[in-house]
């Protein structure tokens, strides 16, 4: 017998054992899907299986199986897989880009400072991984000596022709009324710089016509809100008692267009705070209430069950005494007679009888 035979021979019992195809059911099926186990007969049934189950055709290793099914090749995978997972962990820890994503790393110095001194100011500052964009592009800073604090501000203007337009101020000192560091881009008379000439429907508003507002930052649904900024107040008068990451974004909305945005202020936010927690405090009182109530009920139905219970007559009580203490003498003069009377010595088993009748008349007659 050629090799050939034998191969054609171990084709014809995979395709009887795999049975029809299940994409066309006109052929025996040659192929089987690693992820979804669909038996296919060629590459076009494959591809339709791929395209109708949306199969990528990738064995999933961390799939459930049965320990009826499991073999030495699943505990090979599973091996494997858990040598890469230690692997991967290993090169997170040597690469300088990822180790410093952990939440509890100590901040540099600078930075430390920075978010005490914004601290005091009541405005709560985050900081980013050191592999963020955001975290990178970052120059605020704190002159410890001056007690000045430098923020980078990017302005965003949303209402022009094209595409939002947005410009970037590296240092703005924190003693600086918003009128003044907006003054550049909304005064007609500022002297131009690139993309002024887009900011015409700006410059022609003025401060009466436009809105400034921050992106909040930290609360829920912070994508959709913002809080109003005056721009008489300083930047770190504006800031106060609200959370940045990193740096400011604030927007300039002309008034027409701000029903597109959804303005809020941190009292709104604390009272919707204060509301979610007096929802929960009712809650959890709604739950001890019932928890106090089923246990009263428990006790109720405790004592009704023992009110149930048929009281027992004191005739009885004494009826059942006398009857244990005549079990009880029974039992003691039992122990007093020998076990095996073939051999007892000294007396018969009659007299032992007697003896103990006589005793029993005597104790009567006492």
């Amino acid at each position: 017998m050629s090799s050939s035979d034998s191969d054609s021979d171990s084709e014809k019992v995979t395709c009887a054992r795999l049975g029809n195809c299940e994409v066309c059911d006109a052929r025996e099926a040659i192929y089987t899907c690693p992820k979804c186990e669909v038996k296919t007969c060629c590459l076009s049934c494959v591809r339709i299986h791929k395209k109708e189950l949306e199969c990528d055709g990738i064995r999933d290793r961390t799939k459930f199986i049965r320990m009826k099914d499991f073999t030495d090749t699943d505990l090979l995978s599973d091996y494997r897989l858990l040598e890469e997972c230690a692997r991967f962990v290993y090169a997170v820890r040597r690469d300088e880009k990822k180790k410093f994503t952990r939440i509890d790393k100590d901040l540099p110095i600078h930075l430390f400072k920075l978010k005490m001194a914004a601290r005091n100011r009541g405005i709560a500052l985050q900081f980013l991984a050191q592999n963020f964009t955001r975290h990178s592009v970052n120059t605020t800073r704190y002159h410890y000596k001056t007690n000045i604090i430098s923020w980078r501000v990017e302005w965003i203007f949303p209402n022009v022709d094209t595409k939002p337009l947005k410009f970037v101020d590296e240092k703005c000192p924190e003693q600086n009324k918003l009128s003044r560091l907006l003054d550049k881009y909304l005064n007609p008379n500022a002297s131009p710089f690139e993309g002024s000439k887009s900011l015409a429907f700006y410059k022609s508003a003025g401060f009466s016509g436009i809105k400034i507002l921050l992106k909040a930052e930290k609360i829920r649904g912070s994508a959709k809100k913002f809080f109003e900024l005056d721009p008489t107040e300083t930047l770190g008068e504006n800031l106060s008692g609200k959370c940045i990451v990193e740096f400011p974004i604030i927007f300039i909305v002309l008034k027409d267009h701000a029903c597109n945005f959804e303005i809020i202020t941190p009292e709104d936010e604390f009272e919707s705070n204060m509301k979610e927690h007096d929802e929960r405090e009712n809650i959890e009182n709604d739950v001890k209430s019932k928890k106090n109530e089923s246990g009263l009920e428990k006790a109720r139905q405790n004592i009704n069950e023992q009110r149930k219970r048929p009281r027992q007559l004191l005739t009885e009580k004494v009826a059942q005494q006398k009857k244990m203490e005549i079990e009880k003498e029974i039992r003691e003069e039992k122990k007093k007679r020998p076990k095996n009377l073939l051999f007892t010595t000294g007396y018969s088993s009659e007299e032992s009888i007697v003896s103990s009748d006589s005793e029993n008349e005597s104790s009567i007659k006492k």
